[in-house]
């Protein structure tokens, strides 16, 4: 087993909590492997603290158990910590491999892979420019209107709302006459997603939620609501080719996915889409386009709704997705006949490294 690598989680986002659930999915599948199966092994998980974003490292061998681990994490806020850019170095000079699983604000909006990039890691982070566009909800619904045409696919009507904004926004809400969908512009996990079927007569809960979403994102969106149904489907990125994985339906009541279906006891259910249905190939083709299009590293999942009238709109693109136990990337991995085990080990052998370019020109030599 020549295949090392180790694992970077937690972080100080407010999806810390899904960060921890993707790592645990990943060790307990790993552990529960008899170790001559396993494709891999795990050299250190090293565990960003919520609380001071100071690191601490986890440690990893035959006799470990998914409660050793949960236990460390735990207590790992009283125990001597380091700070992010000097792990960094000594990760660089180890020639460490990285599986990069902090979600949301920092673990995949750039943050997280500028350091990286700077400090010469290799791992699954990738581009930090494509970072940072698929986790700007509004950027990115404004590439995928640019690259593909309304026939194919289309993106809701959206409004960006800056604080600096929110009185004309909320004037401009009075006026509105279908449901509207607001929600933070670069948080995960429906964050603070709220669906309102009379926006004019919503105007004070609706500014009541900017000001939560303010507190944790710099813009909000007011998103034309698409009645219908929601489909998500993933994509495994190689060197050499952008492979679709599997599309998953999600039914929630009242046909919106906020927080509370994704997480809650009124979680949505979620099933995969059998492969002669037309919108399996539709979505599938529709996600390796966009995916296709900017240089995402490794993997990524993608959002839609298609309507009963066959139209397929894009919703979001998650360019670090959740691995947790039963969630949807998941169901993928298992549809196509691979475990989470299988994913690190396939993009570790198979994905192309992201390498920062040289920015400086020699003029003289050109």
């Amino acid at each position: 087993m020549s295949l090392k690598v180790s694992f970077l989680f937690g972080g100080v986002s407010t999806e810390y909590d899904g960060s921890i659930t993707s790592l645990i999915n990943v060790i307990s599948s790993y552990l529960a492997l008899p170790v001559v199966a396993r494709p891999f092994s795990v050299k250190r998980l090293y565990h960003i603290s919520r609380y001071d974003g100071l690191i601490r490292t986890i440690p990893v061998d035959r006799a470990s158990t998914t409660n050793d681990i949960h236990r460390c994490i735990a207590e790992n806020s009283t125990m001597p910590g380091r700070k992010l850019a000097s792990v960094l170095d000594s990760i660089a000079s180890n020639a460490e491999y990285i599986v990069n699983l902090l979600h949301g604000q920092f673990g995949e909006d750039g943050g997280i892979q500028t350091l990286a990039a700077l400090s010469g890691v290799t791992g699954t982070f990738g581009d930090p420019h494509v970072a940072s566009l698929t986790m700007n909800k509004y950027a990115m619904s404004a590439f995928v209107s640019a690259l593909l045409p309304n026939e194919v696919v289309r993106v809701p009507k959206t409004t960006l709302v800056k604080p600096r904004g929110v009185s004309e926004a909320i004037e401009a809400v009075k006026l509105s006459r279908g449901p509207i969908v607001v929600k933070p512009n670069s948080l995960g996990s429906s964050l603070f997603c709220g669906l309102f079927r009379d926006p004019a007569g919503s105007a004070a809960e609706i500014e009541s939620l900017l000001g939560t979403i303010f507190t944790y994102d710099s813009a909000a969106l007011f998103q034309e609501f698409i009645p219908g149904d929601e489909y998500t489907c993933g994509c495994l990125v190689s060197s050499s080719a952008v492979i679709p994985l599997p599309v998953v339906k999600l039914d929630a009541e009242m046909q919106f996915c906020g927080r509370d279906q994704k997480y809650s006891d009124h979680i949505a259910k979620k099933t995969v889409v059998d492969s002669d249905n037309e919108v399996y190939g539709r979505v599938q083709t529709i996600a390796e386009r966009i995916v296709s299009s900017i240089d995402i590293y490794n993997m990524a999942r993608l959002d839609f709704r298609v309507t009963d009238t066959s139209e397929v709109w894009f919703l979001e693109c998650n360019y670090i997705p959740g691995i947790a136990k039963d969630g949807s990337f998941e169901m993928m991995l298992n549809r196509r006949g691979m475990t989470v085990i299988d994913l690190i080990s396939w993009i570790a052998s198979n994905a192309t490294p992201f390498i920062k370019p040289e920015h400086y020109i020699n003029y003289d030599r050109i």
